[in-house]
């Protein structure tokens, strides 16, 4: 075969090959909306609402912390 042919066919294969190389992966984890209700529920204290946070470490602080935030100090 022609050197042109070859080089001709290489490089159509790789534009070709190129955007199905380039699609990114899938993402295979739960929408928000599937979120544990535990997670979206505000810390409260004393009836009253300390705050929101979807990060479980937040949230522990300020379950932790909430006599800090409380208005009769």
């Amino acid at each position: 075969m022609n050197s042109k042919v070859i080089l001709t066919v290489l490089g159509l294969t790789a534009l070709v090959a190129t955007p199905a190389l380039a699609a990114k992966k899938a993402a295979h984890r739960a929408p928000a909306s599937v979120a544990s209700d535990t997670m979206m529920r505000p810390v409260v204290n004393d009836d009253r609402v300390v705050g929101t946070d979807p990060d479980p470490s937040i949230r522990s602080e300020l379950a932790r912390d909430a006599a800090t935030y409380s208005s009769t100090n």
